[in-house]
């Protein structure tokens, strides 16, 4: 008999098809990645540098070992326009007063861009392959208040079901002709009004369920879910831990 897979409720993160992760793993994976890249030192040495680039592609690098081909696709197209496009445009530009106006300040907002991208790209990733109750039986374990478990499990809810409602409204006034390129005002009332109402309407609803799962109770909840770390997710932390002692040691070697 095949071993039960935990419930997935519509919205939510969902299991793939490839590689399985522990919901601890990925946290420490979008906080080891943002922290690191967003560090303005600690990594000039090559081996520093190499190690920044790994972290650059490991979005991706999840996305495909997952199954999310097109997903990973998509981030390296994303990053590849908001690094590449600054360095072009610095590099041929004929006019020397491109990192002085206004077309400077934007290359470099772009250029700034890149770097958050790969965090919040993991964040999405942890988001897209974890579901609410994997999440929450993964924070349990490692002892969190029911401040900080409540909270994150209604996050974890809350923007796939508005990211679903978003499309349902585009794809309802779609069929209406109702187009942002044709009457942008129209676009604006037919399609944010019904979502800011729809997201009043979530979040009574996700706040009802808390309180029906007794997220509240301040007793110990049982969950169905399967979580454990698997020898995906030592090869990962492993990888992590290394660029964590490379950039301290970048950092102590320069002071």
């Amino acid at each position: 008999m095949p071993p039960m897979m935990p419930p997935t409720l519509p919205g939510l993160g969902r299991r793939t098809a490839g590689l399985q992760l522990d919901p601890r793993t990925k946290v420490l994976v979008v906080l080891v990645v943002s922290w690191i890249l967003l560090s303005p030192s600690g990594t000039e040495t090559s081996i520093g540098a190499g190690m920044r680039w790994f972290l650059i592609a490991l979005p991706c690098i999840l996305f495909m070992a997952s199954g999310l081909v097109v997903a990973g696709l998509r981030y390296v197209v994303s990053y590849a326009i908001m690094a590449g496009v600054p360095q072009l445009v610095w590099r041929f530009a004929q006019s020397g007063n491109w990192d002085h106006g206004v077309p400077g300040i934007l290359l470099a907002w772009l250029g700034g861009l890149s770097l958050i991208l790969p965090g919040t790209t993991c964040c999405w990733y942890t988001l897209r392959t974890t579901s609410a109750s994997e999440f929450i039986a993964a924070m349990q374990r490692m002892r969190c208040p029911d401040a900080l478990t409540i909270p994150a499990a209604i996050i974890f809810r809350f923007f796939p079901t508005i990211g679903e409602e978003y499309r349902d409204i585009k794809t309802a006034m779609r069929m209406r002709g109702i187009s942002g390129l044709r009457n942008p005002v129209a676009m604006l009332e037919y399609r944010f009004v019904p979502l800011l109402v729809s997201v009043v309407s979530i979040g009574n609803e996700l706040s009802m369920s808390a309180v029906t799962r007794a997220l509240g109770s301040g007793r110990r909840r049982t969950t169905i879910c399967t979580i454990g770390f698997r020898a995906a997710d030592g090869v990962l932390i492993g990888l992590l831990s290394a660029c964590l002692v490379i950039m301290i040691m970048g950092r102590t070697s320069v002071a």
